[in-house]
């Protein structure tokens, strides 16, 4: 499997997996950062901002999670409100077509 993709402005894009295989080995292998990133042609300042990135994200990971009833996702809402919507819309219309045909006619 590559680890690498090369866009359409021919620039590399790797996979998180290949991220992670990279900033491990340079941490446990006792070799230089430098190296590592040598090995792999990547800059030592990707290598850094990457290191970084992960350290925010196993932060967010390990920070407690809120417990009792989760919020419903906004997706779920959204779609709980168009229904509304659409049945008041609904009820509307047939009000209307109601009110047209009147006593009057």
């Amino acid at each position: 499997m590559s680890t690498t993709n090369v866009t359409r402005k021919g620039h590399r894009s790797w996979t998180a997996e290949a991220k992670l295989r990279i900033l491990e080995e340079a941490r446990e292998t006792g070799q230089t950062v430098s190296e590592v990133c040598r090995r792999h042609q990547l800059a030592v300042a990707q290598f850094y901002q990457w290191e970084k990135q992960a350290r925010r994200g196993a932060l967010e990971a390990l920070r407690p999670q809120p417990r009792g009833r989760r919020a419903e996702p906004a997706e779920a809402r959204l779609e709980q409100e168009v229904a509304r919507l659409r049945a008041a819309v609904a009820e509307l219309t047939l009000e209307s077509l109601e009110l047209k045909k009147g006593p009057w006619r």
